[in-house]
């Protein structure tokens, strides 16, 4: 069996894919950034990634939005790919 090729994933997996990526985003969601930025400063503290954090609030910010909106679009993906297999 050849490695490289991935198996298809069943429409059980995928959906549960689907969720653990809203999940995950819910957690970083925008309307959290005051939580998320205080915390993530907070967990990277005496570091570099915490003084970039605790120095560009704006722009630690829009990447937490960004990867927000990645991860949310990620997993409305995965749950329609299996609306549209069943």
């Amino acid at each position: 069996m050849n490695s490289s090729c991935p198996v298809p994933a069943s429409s059980v997996n995928r959906e549960r894919r689907g969720l653990v990526w809203l999940v995950g985003s819910f957690v970083i969601c925008p309307c959290h950034l005051p939580i998320t930025l205080a915390v993530a400063a907070t967990v990277f503290s005496g570091t570099a990634v915490g003084a970039v954090i605790s120095g560009h609030p704006y722009i630690a910010g829009i990447v937490i939005s960004l990867a927000w909106l990645a991860g949310t679009w990620r997993g409305v993906y995965y749950l329609r790919s299996t609306a549209t297999k069943s």
